[in-house]
């Protein structure tokens, strides 16, 4: 979600400088923009950085197991897919 958050984050930011000449005016609008989808994307990074490297060899043939099961992989992808898909962002 980092690379992912800091394109978008880019996209927004040079747009709304480039739509009014006020920075001050553009961190704001930036900021409400981008907070909401921030927030989820971190705590989505949370869980899903403890579940792809666990620290004990169990936990990592779990996420394995986990991982080639159609349905699971499904639901995991699905999920991110609220995260990433939930910002509208604007046409500059």
């Amino acid at each position: 979600m980092g690379a992912g958050n800091a394109i978008v984050g880019a996209y927004v930011l040079a747009g709304e400088l480039a739509a009014d000449g006020d920075h001050t005016v553009a961190f704001g609008r930036y900021e409400r923009l981008l907070r909401g989808y921030a927030e989820r994307g971190r705590q989505g990074g949370q869980n899903t950085g403890r579940f792809l490297a666990p620290r004990r060899a169990w936990a990592a043939r779990l996420r394995n197991s986990l991982l080639n099961r159609p349905y699971f992989r499904d639901l995991m992808l699905r999920e991110a897919d609220d995260r990433t898909t939930a910002l509208h962002l604007p046409t500059y």
